[in-house]
């Protein structure tokens, strides 16, 4: 790649950044739903994400933690759901790109912060290893967890172990919620399905799914005392 070619891409992302960091921090859903649709990408019905999107704004979450970015378009989503001084955490397996954090993808997601919030992404990680959690625990710095989406490996044993491992940094009625429940399920969601039927059946949980397109769905669980993860 030409010197040329470097800067005019340096000052594309720069450009891309200032505009996201120039939106407003309070968007109703429609707004931010739909800068998430054309400007980020976003792999969620809208009745779906809107239901969800509700609940978390509701809960005004300090601490948001996302596994599974993908593009970004949820995590942008959590960022207007959010406290103004909220902490966001993203995991997910691609890779940052060839100049890690400063690579194009993670500074513009990171941008997504608005006002005092602060957008840090562990990427090339996988969710399942020992050192991925002790790296967000060191992020969190103490704090709990007050909503923890869960939308990475879609096996059934995979969302368990997310579950289990993320699950307990989750506060006394925090909000955890999957994406893919549907039981009318795709070939790659049929996991998800089985987990959530599993988790479910000794838990009070919500659930929207607006489609009967296989795959899609939200679950929500509001954590109760006492809460142990386990495959009950």
């Amino acid at each position: 790649m030409s010197a040329g070619t470097q800067f005019r891409r340096a000052l594309a992302v720069a450009a891309e950044r200032r505009a996201f960091r120039d939106l407003p921090a309070d968007m109703p859903f429609d707004e931010a739903f739909e800068v998430a649709t054309t400007r980020v990408g976003i792999g969620q019905q809208r009745e779906e994400a809107c239901w969800l999107f509700e609940r978390v704004r509701a809960l005004a979450p300090k601490v948001v933690l996302e596994i599974g970015v993908s593009l970004g378009g949820t995590l942008f989503l959590w960022t207007r759901a959010a406290t103004h001084d909220a902490l966001l955490v993203g995991l997910d397996m691609q890779e940052q790109g060839r100049l890690g954090r400063f690579s194009a993808f993670p500074l513009v997601r990171r941008a997504f912060a608005a006002d005092r919030q602060r957008v840090e992404l562990l990427l090339d990680v996988d969710s399942h290893a020992e050192a991925t959690v002790e790296r967000v625990r060191r992020l969190i710095g103490g704090r709990p967890v007050d909503f923890l989406f869960v939308d990475g490996d879609h096996s059934y044993d995979g969302v368990w172990s997310d579950v289990q491992l993320y699950g307990p940094l989750v506060r006394t009625g925090g909000l955890v919620a999957f994406h893919d429940v549907s039981q009318s399920s795709a070939s790659w969601t049929e996991g998800v399905a089985r987990f959530w039927r599993e988790f479910s059946e000794q838990r009070d949980v919500e659930e929207c799914v607006v489609d009967t397109e296989p795959g899609f769905g939200i679950g929500a669980y509001t954590v109760r005392p006492g809460e142990t993860w386990s495959r009950r």
